[in-house]
């Protein structure tokens, strides 16, 4: 059991590590707002846009592509995956999760893949696995702008229209609301809807508006070439910048929820160190009185045997007769060896005195000696009749024999030392 010292310790570091595990859920919260403010005022028009896009190609070329970046390869030899995460921890499993889904769906594709990584997580996680890591992009501003994710929007459309890859997908967290965020992959490049013939990565695949049917001609100015010719390349950063934002609001959602978890565990955790402290608290003092009881039990017996000591002495000074120049003579009538009387119920050490005094020493001499002499020895050293005299005799019988058992259920029948 760890001692009270090195508990109080660790309910200390407990709760520093549970204030900053509050502050940075509050800093989480206040930033989710912004961030999901962002997301869903450009959801919208994010999706439209997609949808428009689809539709202007789809009536304008009847089925023929104007543009590269809508043209779909027949034949897909390289795909390229542009990673998003965080680039700090402490958000539970948002970026376990997405790379988890962005690593299964390459497998499932069973093709070369590039990585491009935004956020320092995604990248090395990757870089660890030896994964094909191509570019990285990270520290991106709280309120990020096209231009700051016009590097990595550039470098894919590069690979895109060099051959160097055939599709481009963009996998990312989606952000449903602030209890759920949903990893999912995006066919990025070309700008049309995905068809997976693998059941399983196709589950990954997030789905995308469809290409509404109509009857309308339309005419474009000055043509739908150059119609999109102008907005394919906008289009498609909008893509990228919608899933940037996406991320991010899930990113300071599942961190504040994380944050919040952990400040429960952490004030749940002082709480049952608390008990712990308590009980080992309870156990060095139960232990510290237990030696003070010890010690003073021990000072008593020392303090009892130096008073015998000394009394012996001189009761042993008394009996000893005067020599008259000559050596003294020992009285046959005293003692070879002094009994220890007080183990009969109802004498203590004065009154043992008062019986070594009368010239009783031993068990057998108080067990022969008659009530009158016992009441004459006490009157004599000064003291008051015994009430558990009447029984002294009988128990130094017990005693005499050496007979203890029989000397201890006497006296458990005793109350007061009387019968």
């Amino acid at each position: 059991m760890p001692t009270a010292r090195e508990v109080k310790n660790r309910i200390r570091s407990v709760k520093n590590i549970g204030q900053i595990t509050r502050a940075l859920e509050a800093v989480s919260a206040s930033k989710v707002r912004r961030a999901q403010a962002r997301a869903l005022a450009s959801r919208a028009f994010a999706e439209k846009a997609w949808e428009i896009l689809l539709n202007v190609q789809s009536t304008a070329t009847k089925g023929a592509s104007l543009h590269p970046l809508l043209t779909e390869r027949e034949t897909v030899n390289n795909i390229m995956i542009v990673l998003i995460t965080s680039d700090r921890g402490l958000a539970g499993s948002y970026n376990t999760n997405i790379i988890r889904v962005a690593q299964r769906f390459a497998a499932r594709m069973n093709k070369p893949v590039k990585w491009v990584t935004i956020g320092r997580k995604g990248r090395d996680t990757l870089i660890r696995q030896g994964a094909n890591v191509v570019a990285e992009f990270s520290d991106l501003p709280a309120n990020p702008t096209t231009a700051d994710i016009a590097p990595s929007t550039r470098l894919a459309i590069d690979e895109f229209l060099s051959g160097g890859v055939d599709d481009v997908y963009i996998a990312y967290t989606d952000f449903v609301n602030m209890l759920t965020q949903r990893p999912v992959v995006l066919g990025w490049l070309p700008l049309i809807p995905h068809t997976i013939d693998d059941q399983v990565a196709a589950e990954y695949v997030k789905d995308v508006p469809a290409v509404s049917q109509t009857d309308s001609v339309y005419e474009y100015e000055p043509s739908p070439e150059a119609i999109l010719q102008e907005i394919v390349p906008r289009f498609t950063e909008l893509q990228l910048y919608q899933a940037v934002l996406e991320s991010q609001a899930s990113e300071h959602a599942a961190r504040m929820v994380a944050m919040r978890n952990a400040s429960d565990n952490a004030m749940q955790l002082a709480d049952d160190l608390t008990l712990v402290y308590n009980k080992a608290r309870q156990a060095a003092i139960t232990s510290e009185i237990l030696d003070i009881v010890g010690g003073a039990r021990a000072l008593d017996e020392a303090l009892e045997a130096a008073a015998q000591e000394i009394l012996d002495a001189a009761d042993a000074k008394k009996s000893a007769p005067k020599a008259n120049g000559k050596k003294a003579q020992v009285s046959a009538a005293a003692p070879e060896k002094s009994d220890n009387l007080r183990k009969i119920e109802g004498i203590g050490p004065k009154i043992e005195k008062a019986l070594n005094a009368a010239g009783i020493h031993t068990y057998a001499q108080l067990a022969a000696a008659s009530e009158e002499q016992l009441r004459a020895a006490l009157e004599a050293a000064g003291m008051r009749f015994a009430p558990s005299l009447p029984t002294w005799a009988e128990q130094a019988a017990f005693a005499a024999q050496g007979d203890w058992d029989g000397l201890a259920q006497l006296q458990d029948r005793l109350v007061a030392g009387r019968k």
